[in-house]
């Protein structure tokens, strides 16, 4: 067991002595050092994956104004992370969000709080998967996106099956590759610069056969989509149980995450903005970043880019999946479902230690998707349910900070409540724009799950929905 290191003015507290007083066992393998949980976070997060799959998304929406949907959401992610540093520093399990929702703002709204999450479970993977179906399209036309995606969810699940600390060594590795596409990618643009600084003062977007003014809506609209690009830090406190040290260093985990993963897009997207040499094109293209490093450096580079890039992709699922895996399994243990459901997902094989029927569920209803679906409309929806989230991380930080006084926070977020303020406004302006399709399927779910959760789990609460404890005085408290 690791020894946690004394940091000024942070309460100590060991994650095992959370997890135990919030009425848990340890089964999973606390075998991650802080480096491991960043890797897989950061991982997680995907620069590459995110650029080449969701920033294609973002720029169908904003065009070139969409460096302003990554600058703002970027700025909104960094004080999200800070809400969800110090939440999760306080309450450091694998349920992650719906977890700490549930044990400040109670249970009925953290069981909303947790479909959402397990509606990301079951789409965010696919989307990222799509990724790898469309870069090796490109490569070969007759191969098909959909069932290459599918395919890959299946892989990606096998491989997640295996022991966390084995995953978290081959995810660093495959960071390191990921890392060197995002710089070739920042050198295509910046080296090879074709467009002026007004592609972004006067903006503009695909229309028809040619190109169009963007509108400020579409800005707004692309920030939620720019937002789940750069998703993906909450994972560091879905692996917290998998983590040794002190609490506080999960919660570092979080922002150190969030920060190195828009620096990571932000930079080079801007880069790749300034690289077209033909606008036109660039924003009809279904594959623009890649087509910039085709006219800075040749169809040899690309070619060579392209093989990473669907590297960064597998990356990414795999992270992405061991992550929701958690989250799964998290919910069978807090028998949020009938129990032969519950007692299924919560399994833990015995010589791994992992969860193999969650991780089973969340790669076959991500292969399910990548065949009946498509990237577009896949990635829009997942960002509503993102945004949906951060909202209630945010309120959760105000709250926490209102009727949990006595719980010591290990991380702590400076210029308090200016974050959750920040957070709160940035993504309800996002929400705003978003389709109404989506955001009618989004309330449907949630009406669904109110009702279950009061026809189902209020009346058997012995029963279901149970490991739900909040102390009321942590050792360090006053």
């Amino acid at each position: 067991m690791s020894q946690t290191v004394p940091v000024p003015g942070e309460p100590i507290v060991a994650s095992e002595t959370l997890l135990e007083e919030m009425g848990y066992k340890e089964q999973l393998n606390r075998e991650l050092n802080i480096f491991g949980n960043l890797a897989l976070a950061l991982s997680d997060i995907t620069p590459t994956a995110s650029l080449l799959v969701v920033g294609t998304a973002v720029i169908a929406t904003a065009g070139t104004g969409s460096v302003w949907a990554y600058l703002i959401g970027g700025f909104i992610a960094l004080n999200v992370a800070l809400c969800m540093g110090e939440l999760g520093s306080m309450f450091p399990v694998a349920g992650g969000l719906y977890s700490i929702v549930t044990r400040v703002l109670g249970r009925p709204i953290g069981f909303l709080a947790l479909l959402d999450y397990m509606g990301q479970a079951i789409f965010l993977p696919a989307s990222v998967a799509f990724g790898v179906g469309t870069y090796i399209h490109s490569l070969d036309a007759s191969l098909s996106t959909k069932w290459i995606a599918a395919g890959m969810m299946i892989l990606v699940a096998l491989i997640a099956l295996l022991d966390v600390k084995f995953n978290a060594w081959m995810i660093g590795f495959f960071l390191l590759i990921e890392l060197v596409v995002v710089v070739v990618l920042a050198l295509a643009g910046f080296t090879h610069s074709h467009q002026s600084l007004s592609t972004f003062t006067h903006p503009h977007v695909a229309s028809g056969s040619g190109i169009g003014v963007v509108a400020t809506s579409a800005i707004i609209a692309a920030l939620a989509t720019s937002l789940f690009s750069v998703n993906g830090y909450d994972s560091a406190i879905n692996f917290s149980e998998e983590t040794e040290g002190s609490a506080g260093q999960i919660g570092k985990a979080v922002v150190i995450a969030a920060t190195l993963g828009v620096i990571f897009q932000v930079i080079p997207f801007i880069g790749v903005m300034l690289g077209p040499a033909n606008l036109n094109s660039f924003l009809h293209s279904s594959t623009p970043l890649t087509d910039v490093v085709r006219s800075s450096f040749g169809h040899t580079t690309v070619t060579l880019i392209t093989y990473g890039a669907i590297l960064a992709i597998f990356n990414a699922s795999l992270a992405i999946t061991l992550q929701f895996s958690r989250i799964v399994w998290a919910s069978g243990r807090d028998r949020a479902w009938p129990m032969p459901i519950s007692k299924a997902l919560d399994w833990v094989h015995p010589r791994f230690r992992t969860p193999w029927v969650a991780t089973m569920f969340v790669g076959i209803c991500g292969a399910v998707l990548c065949a009946q679906s498509s990237l577009i409309s896949v990635v829009t929806f997942t960002s509503v349910l993102i945004i949906i989230l951060y909202a209630l991380i945010a309120i959760s930080a105000i709250v926490s900070r209102i009727r949990q006084r006595s719980l010591p926070r290990p991380f702590k977020m400076a210029l308090w409540p200016v974050s959750p303020i920040i957070a709160l406004v940035g993504v309800g302006l996002a929400l705003s724009q978003q389709k109404s399709s989506d955001l009618v399927i989004c309330a449907a779910i949630f009406g669904g799950g109110l009702i279950y959760y009061l026809v189902f789990l209020m009346p058997r609460s012995d029963r279901y929905w149970t490991h739900l404890v909040v102390p009321e005085r942590r050792p360090g408290s006053k």
